[in-house]
C-alpha cells in the first residue's frame, strides 16, 4: 500500500461520509432526502450503501456535492465468525454475495474500480482470525456511530490487530446512517483531493489521502527524520499508537490543552498513528505512517 501524506499535497479538502443507507434497503430518508440532508448539512460527498443494492446515484451530483454509488455486502463467513459486513465504495452492479466467497466478493469490488471496507469489528463480534484470510480491503472502520447505539462503536483495537498482524490497512470513521439524527452527522473523513470527483476522491481514499474524526481537526502531520509532529485543535491527549508496546501517550496538565506534540519513531516500528481527543471525549484518527 502506497500511501501520502494528506497535508504535505496539494488539493482542496472534502468531507464526506462512505457508510449510508436508504428506504431501498432499511433507512429512513428515501435516496433523494439521504442526498440532500448531508449536503444541507455541509458535507461535500455521500456514498450511498444499501443492503446488497447498488442504487443509481448520477442525478443527485451537482457542481457543488458529489453523490458516489456503493452498496453494504454480506458474505458469509468460513473461518468461524458472523457474516461479514463489508462497504463497497464506487461499484454499479450488484455483488451476489450469498453464493460467493469472502475473498471473492472482495475481488469483485476490486474488478468494478470500487474499493472495500471492513464495517463495525466491534459490533459484528469479528477477530483477526475472521479478518486475517482476507485480501482486497483497504480500510476498517475505526468508528461507526450506529453501532453507539449498543456502545460497540469504536473499533481502535480491531484497526491495531490488523495493522500489528495483518498489514497496511486504514482507518475510517462513518454515520452507518440509518435514521435522521441519531447516527447522522457524527463520524467523518476529510479527503484532501484536487478536484470533487469520483476519480480523484477514490484516488485520494486509495493513498490514504484522509482523516477521520468526530469533530477535533488536525491541522498539520508531519514526518522528518522519524520524528512524527502533530498539530491539532484543541485535546486534551494526543496518542501516538505504535505496534504492539510501541507509542507515546501525552495528556495536557490540569487546566491546559495541547495543540502539538512530537513522537521519535522507534527503529523497529511498522507504524504510526496519531489519535486526537478533545475536552469532551471526541477524537480524530490520523491514518499511519508505514515503515
Amino acid at each position: 500500500m502506497n500511501t501520502t501524506n494528506p497535508f504535505k499535497q496539494q488539493g482542496e479538502w472534502y468531507r464526506g461520509n462512505t457508510h449510508s443507507h436508504s428506504t431501498e434497503s432499511d433507512g429512513q430518508l428515501s435516496v433523494s432526502d439521504r442526498f440532500s440532508a448531508y449536503r444541507d448539512a455541509g458535507y461535500d460527498f455521500l456514498v450511498l450503501t444499501d443492503h446488497r443494492k447498488v442504487n443509481d446515484v448520477e442525478p443527485y451530483s451537482t457542481s457543488d456535492f458529489l453523490a458516489i454509488s456503493g452498496s453494504e455486502v454480506h458474505p458469509s463467513n468460513p473461518y468461524g465468525g458472523g457474516t461479514y459486513h463489508f462497504v463497497a465504495i464506487n461499484i454499479h452492479e450488484p455483488v451476489n454475495c450469498a453464493k460467493m466467497h469472502p475473498n471473492a466478493v472482495l475481488e469483485n469490488i476490486k474488478e468494478q474500480g470500487g474499493e472495500a471496507v471492513l464495517c463495525h469489528p466491534y459490533w459484528c463480534g469479528h477477530t483477526i482470525s475472521d479478518y486475517l484470510p482476507l485480501r482486497n480491503y483497504f480500510a476498517v472502520e475505526v468508528y461507526n456511530d450506529t453501532c453507539m447505539g449498543i456502545g460497540k462503536g469504536f473499533s481502535e483495537q480491531a484497526w491495531d490487530d490488523l495493522l500489528d498482524r495483518g498489514g497496511p490497512v486504514l482507518g475510517i470513521a462513518s454515520d452507518d446512517a440509518h435514521g435522521t439524527e441519531h447516527d447522522c452527522f457524527h463520524g467523518w473523513i476529510n479527503v484532501k483531493a484536487e478536484e470533487l470527483t469520483v476519480d480523484n476522491i477514490m484516488e485520494s481514499l486509495r493513498t490514504g489521502a484522509f482523516y477521520s474524526t468526530l469533530g477535533p481537526e488536525i491541522i498539520d502531520l508531519d514526518l522528518t527524520d522519524n520524528v512524527v509532529s502533530v498539530k491539532c485543535s484543541e485535546a486534551r491527549s494526543i496518542c501516538f499508537k505504535s505496534d504492539c508496546t510501541r507509542g507515546k501517550y501525552i495528556q495536557a496538565p490540569e487546566g491546559e490543552l495541547l495543540t502539538e506534540a512530537s513522537y521519535s519513531v522507534p527503529e523497529s516500528a511498522k507504524y504510526v498513528r496519531v489519535e486526537i481527543t478533545d475536552t469532551v471525549g471526541k477524537k480524530a484518527w490520523s491514518n499511519p505512517f508505514f515503515f
